[in-house]
């Protein structure tokens, strides 16, 4: 079978959705999404404080766009190659640069760099200040990821299991690796990351590998996921679900249905679950957190990998990877809909509407505020409060020693 990096519809439904009994011929049930449950006591006022649209969006690819932030502004890219910067307080527009570019991820920002990958195997940087140009340079193939970005470096990763560093300043190539990629993979990537002095990347072929993030020479490789089944279909290992760093705790997910946090600085395996997951995670004082590829949301312990508990009310609603709000998990979904779970239990406490439009990637928080990016390119921005006969929901601790959670996650590790 010949490498392809688009799957048929039928085999992203299979694979993505668990949504066909079987995907040979003949007719098929498909499973529906599930019906939303009334909720008896909404314990969260929700309001949306603005929204704004931004271009294009995703639309129905599968691809690696993000909102992305710096001390002011909120950044988005669109299929059409549009990037946009916004006052993140009011959403107004602040500038609009027309890339004349496929682009197909990010944008991701450094300190006055805004950086997007393209379809056509480039990276490109505006400026953080008006759009501008700054730089392209060309990959080995379609960038499917945002860009990691940290000490001076700009790392991509390539549909063809490329990575490579670049000078952030100026764009020059400084070093690639490669690793195999497997006949049959699905459309995405996981963002590397940067940690310290290395780069850490999920693989297609369901490794993890640590590289230097300056001459790109290998510290450490990981297996996280190993192919099994018949078909390459069923053998599918991509780690496509975005890392999770927390300290030295490191959170990946394959499609090949492996969970596993790693030792960041070693990459020694501490626990392995059995979940498929594409998403990505949040994270608080004691729990870790996911949504798998039929929409079923889990919280596990962060030391040991025990499932602490496992949500299905949501089955098949496509939902986003989680994020932290003030200790609750919130996710979003096909819908537009954003949903609070409690992470004792995993129970649905709140909901809102905030956008029409499919919210495919997970919520973005910042100084209590919620910021969501729907696939059409609407941003929203949203802010929940107690009602006021509630007192905080765990009322025996203080304010300063509330745990917020993935919150922390916009402070580069």
């Amino acid at each position: 079978m010949s490498h392809s990096r688009f799957l048929p519809a039928f085999a992203l439904i299979c694979l993505g959705m668990g949504a066909l009994s079987g995907c040979g011929g003949g007719s098929k049930v498909v499973n529906e999404p599930a019906e939303l449950q009334s909720l008896d006591d909404q314990q969260l006022e929700v309001d949306t404080i603005w929204t704004t649209d931004t271009g294009d969006g995703a639309g129905d690819y599968v691809t690696g766009y993000s909102m992305a932030f710096d001390g002011r502004h909120l950044y988005t890219a669109s299929r059409d190659g549009v990037v946009v910067a916004l006052d993140r307080e009011s959403g107004e527009r602040v500038w609009r640069a027309k890339t004349g570019t496929r682009v197909i991820s990010g944008p991701a920002v450094g300190d006055n760099e805004v950086i997007v990958g393209t379809r056509d195997g480039q990276i490109l940087a505006l400026s953080s200040e008006d759009g501008s140009e700054l730089w392209r340079a060309d990959t080995s193939g379609e960038v499917l990821a945002p860009p990691a970005i940290g000490e001076g470096r700009v790392v991509a990763y390539s549909q063809d299991g490329r990575l490579a560093g670049f000078e952030l300043a100026t764009g020059d190539r400084r070093w690639t690796t490669q690793r195999s990629v497997p006949p049959l993979t699905l459309r995405g990537n996981a963002s590397p990351v940067i940690y310290r002095d290395m780069v850490i990347a999920g693989m297609d072929n369901g490794r993890v590998i640590a590289l230097d993030l300056v001459n790109g020479e290998l510290r450490w490789e990981q297996r996280v996921a190993a192919p099994s089944g018949r078909s390459e279909l069923e053998r599918a290992v991509d780690i496509d679900a975005e890392l999770l760093l927390v300290e030295d705790e490191l959170y990946a997910g394959s499609q090949g249905g492996s969970l596993a946090s790693l030792a960041t600085s070693t990459g020694r395996v501490r626990w392995k679950r059995d979940i498929n997951t594409r998403s990505g995670f949040a994270f608080d004082r004691n729990q870790v957190f996911t949504t798998d590829v039929v929409s079923t949301v889990w919280g596990m312990d962060r030391d040991s990998g025990a499932v602490t508990w496992q949500n299905d009310t949501l089955a098949y609603r496509n939902l986003s990877a989680p994020a932290m709000w003030k200790g609750y998990v919130v996710v979003g979904d096909y819908e537009g809909y954003l949903h609070w779970l409690i992470p004792e239990d995993g129970t649905v406490v709140a909901r809102s509407r905030p956008l029409g439009d499919a919210i495919r990637i997970a919520p973005v928080v910042l100084n209590g505020r919620i910021y969501v990016l729907s696939s059409e390119g609407d941003v929203a921005a949203v802010e929940a409060s107690f009602p006021e006969r509630e007192v905080d929901r765990d009322a025996s601790k203080d304010e300063s020693e509330i745990d917020y959670g993935s919150e922390f996650e916009l402070e580069p590790f």
